[in-house]
């Protein structure tokens, strides 16, 4: 069974892999950065190599995503809670997306150490991750 059969496209999840071998590894941050950013995914690999030499903060740290995105031109958002303080799954945060017509890119943390891209309102990502919590997430200024 092909991976992308493993995980089918849902109405919250999309598979994509940003990778350009085609690898299931530990680049999740990358993989959202460069589909969000919508720019290849070894520049986007240079420019994170470019961020931990001039900051000595690696790419998959909160610090590291946040200075990346800054450059340019993102801002970072509190993790969202519902009206009664409880946290939305990437499935529920999805929703909210899609209800409010939301098209643009957003870079988020999901399941704790996790990092997606959410386009039009769904994950997209090399499995299907829509039942971890939302965390801080970052959005073009």
């Amino acid at each position: 069974m092909k991976r992308q059969e493993k995980f089918p496209d849902t109405q919250y999840f999309h598979y994509y892999n940003a990778n350009p071998k085609s690898r299931i590894t530990g680049d999740c941050v990358t993989r959202a950065l460069c589909t969000a950013l919508e720019i290849p995914y070894n520049k986007c690999v240079m420019e994170q190599a470019e961020v931990q030499c001039k900051t000595g903060y690696d790419n998959a740290t909160a610090q590291g995503i946040d200075y990346y995105l800054k450059t340019k031109g993102w801002v970072k958002h509190s993790q969202p809670r519902k009206a009664n303080g409880t946290k939305y799954t990437g499935a529920e945060w999805c929703k909210v997306l899609q209800g409010l017509g939301q098209t643009k890119n957003i870079v988020a943390n999901i399941g704790g150490h996790h990092t997606v891209a959410i386009i039009d309102g769904k994950v997209w990502d090399t499995w299907n991750s829509t039942d971890g919590c939302i965390g801080n997430y970052w959005t073009k200024a």
